[in-house]
């Protein structure tokens, strides 16, 4: 049987490979690459791992004092990269505000023609939520100001509120426990995130992104599937390409991607992608956001993906799929499931965490929460920035002392070094949530219950 069909047998995700279930084999690769991702880092003591790239910038000039972020400063400097990347087509091609027009790829590369756009085509959370709901422009710090990020720098950056381990972990497993590709792999991740600026991205939140796509619904997080991981929602026939530029989609993409980051705590570590095609249209498809949002994925968001499950697949979606297969790594291609109804449906997700749309019982419809005043009031308290992450400068300090000596002991073949650091990276955790308000502006999971200050997770209040 299929693994991932597997779990839902049992009621259990997948624990091979994941913190606390490995083999001593894979114990001892995860000291390997901890050893080379080490070396990497300032003042190491064995720096000979050439595939190394130390530094890069990671953003631009910050502020001195915090202000106010204002509704547009979106620098489109910090969208040049990933419009590149994503698409050359006209839809993502500035233009002055006389001349603005709006143009969209299709599946076969036909863009649409030009015409006048609509205020929504571009226009921001930050444009019609209250300013005092707004976070600050980033300001410069002994902490934040740096000149040149260093890879510990951006690993750091990267490992969030996470176990550092588990995220290893997820580079190893795309790699087939191979340490030299998964520390390519994640250096690679890290230079985008680099220069992408995602810490921005989460810094500024919803502020940046496309209104009319937070209040789409598509994408969100809600309730969990029959193994406890959450279920993120995707109603094809609301996606409209040409509602919006290509780069708002992609950029929307990646911060729904860094807050599912924030429901994933071990031993679930994975999402479950509920696709619903019921009355899709090749209209409702964008090919080049497709090809993008699964080079992020397989790329730059490793082992975070649990089941992909088509519900109500048409003859349109059947068609596509033929095109979409050859495309898919076979791991992500084996986590695709097709549910022709609702009975399938329920197979992987219970009635109760089921919208009654969907024949379930929960009567759930998606409303977008609009950000509150003073709801990122600690984000201007630059003193109380400071001394949290201090505090977790000093437990990311303890953590790789401690992980420097497990990392090198000398160990006969099979055996297991009792895991004492797991102490110390429960308080590079703690310190990182006790960080997190001040770093990530609130979302509408915060909003609404389901995310509390600690990351606490509370599916019942959504």
């Amino acid at each position: 049987m299929n693994p991932v069909l597997e779990q839902y047998e049992s009621g259990k995700p997948i624990a091979e490979g994941t913190l606390g279930n490995l083999t001593a084999l894979q114990d001892a690769t995860l000291r390997d690459l901890w050893r080379r991702l080490l070396a990497s880092f300032p003042n190491s003591v064995a720096a000979d791992h050439n595939e190394v790239d130390p530094a890069a910038t990671l953003s631009p000039a910050l502020s001195p004092t915090p202000q106010p972020l204002s509704a547009s400063s979106v620098d489109s400097s910090k969208r040049s990269n990933r419009l590149r990347q994503a698409s050359a087509s006209p839809a993502t091609t500035p233009t002055s505000d006389k001349q603005r027009s709006s143009s969209s790829s299709s599946w076969f590369g036909f863009g649409a023609a030009a015409k006048p756009e609509p205020t929504s085509y571009r226009q921001l959370v930050g444009d019609v939520a209250p300013e005092g709901s707004r976070p600050p422009e980033r300001y410069s710090s002994s902490v934040m100001a740096r000149a040149a990020p260093t890879v510990r720098d951006a690993f750091w950056d990267t490992v969030m509120c996470d176990h550092p381990d588990v995220l290893l972990l997820r580079f190893l497993r795309a790699r087939k426990w191979k340490p030299e590709d998964a520390l390519n792999m994640l250096l690679a991740c890290l230079r985008w995130r680099q220069n992408e600026d995602i810490d921005w991205l989460v810094w500024s939140g919803e502020s940046r992104l496309n209104l009319a796509l937070m209040r789409s619904g598509i994408g969100a997080l809600h309730r969990t599937d029959r193994i406890g991981q959450p279920v993120l929602h995707i109603p094809v026939r609301l996606n409209d390409p040409k509602a919006q530029p290509l780069e708002q989609i992609v950029e929307y993409t990646i911060y729904l991607m860094e807050v599912a980051r924030c429901v994933l705590h071990p031993p679930v570590e994975k999402v479950c992608l509920l696709v619903d095609t019921t009355d899709m249209s090749l209209s409702n498809m964008d090919w080049n956001f497709f090809r993008t949002f699964l080079h992020y994925l397989e790329h730059y968001y490793p082992e975070c993906l649990g089941l992909v499950l088509i519900y109500n697949a048409s003859w349109v979606f059947n068609s596509l799929w033929k095109l979409i297969r050859p495309l898919l790594d076979p791991v992500v291609a084996s986590k695709v499931q097709f549910a022709a109804s609702q009975k399938d449906l329920q197979k992987f997700i219970a009635p109760e965490n089921l919208p009654v749309e969907l024949g379930g019982s929960d009567r759930f419809t998606f409303t977008y929460a609009m950000p509150r005043d003073g709801e990122n009031a600690p984000m201007f308290d630059s003193a109380a920035f400071d001394a949290a992450a201090a505090k977790r400068e000093a437990a990311c300090d303890h953590f790789e002392s401690a992980t420097r000596a497990w990392a090198n002991a000398t160990l006969v073949p099979g055996e297991f070094l009792p895991h004492a650091r797991n102490s110390v990276a429960d308080s590079v955790i703690a310190a990182s949530k006790d960080m997190d308000k001040y770093r990530r502006a609130r979302t509408q999971y915060h909003r609404t219950g389901v995310i509390a200050d600690d990351l606490a997770v509370n599916w019942s209040s959504s």
